[in-house]
């Protein structure tokens, strides 16, 4: 599907869109903000992805606190971070500042 000059009111521009769908029948005044929110889910699973800690205990207790703190550092990023910087600098700068605190 292919619309061409949609216009965006939060840039104030029109945009041309391409979608891949197999859907049959679509509302197309909604099309473009159910993709949006569509989108929003796969990047929240991407992003979650970046952030899980990799670890090979066993222990549930450790493996809990691991988790909460991923989740953590995700709505910290979510909160404050979101629009300066992607989430996967963000942790590189994290890192990058632990390593330097702890010198």
């Amino acid at each position: 599907m292919f619309l061409k000059q949609i216009y965006c009111k939060k840039t104030e521009e029109c945009y041309d869109w391409v979608f891949a769908t197999n859907v049959e029948e679509i509302a197309l005044g909604n099309i473009i903000i159910t993709y949006k929110k569509r989108w929003r889910i796969e990047t929240g699973f991407r992003i979650q992805d970046e952030a899980t800690i990799k670890c090979k205990s066993k222990d549930l207790q450790t493996r809990y606190i691991l988790f909460l703190f991923t989740q953590l550092l995700q709505a910290d990023w979510m909160c404050f971070y979101k629009e300066e910087v992607s989430f996967k600098k963000f942790i590189i700068e994290l890192d990058a500042f632990a390593q330097r605190i702890t010198a």
